[in-house]
């Protein structure tokens, strides 16, 4: 019950902390006098921001889930200090497992709504100027066996 709790807080979180950091639709298009070279310093200081936001959310979920782990951990041994037979020790191993699945099964599920890791932005390259080597270029010889 308390991992169910924990799950959704985790995702709810996440979705919280991706949502601001994802939405550029709201940035202002820049003038159409702007250069190429401005343009990709704008996308990639979009990108920039999108990893650090989507590495933050990571390390969130990390944290979380190390967190839940570590409170199983701790309630698995005070009930074994508690436990008198081999069936409640084996009870307690086994909620302490449950509760490790529900926080990774929670972790995966967070990871994944990130979605994929943003693509950086494409370096845009100089127009390179025509040279006049390939026309008086010979062909290489080539054998005729």
């Amino acid at each position: 019950m308390k991992s169910k709790g924990l799950a959704l807080l985790l995702i709810s979180a996440v979705t919280m902390l991706i949502s601001p950091a994802v939405s550029f639709a709201d940035s202002p298009t820049p003038a159409p006098s702007t250069t190429i070279s401005s343009d990709y310093q704008l996308l990639l200081q979009q990108y920039r921001t999108a990893i650090k936001a989507r590495e933050q959310a990571r390390f969130e979920i990390n944290r979380t889930f190390m967190l839940a782990v570590e409170a199983a951990n701790r309630d698995a041994r005070t009930a074994m200090k508690l436990a008198k037979n081999a069936a409640t020790k084996n009870d307690v191993i086994s909620k302490q497992k449950l509760a490790i699945t529900a926080a990774s099964d929670a972790r995966d599920a967070a990871m994944a709504a990130l979605g994929p890791i943003p693509t950086p932005p494409v370096k845009p390259t100089k127009m390179a100027e025509p040279s006049n080597k390939g026309k008086g270029a010979q062909p290489s010889p080539s054998s005729t066996r």
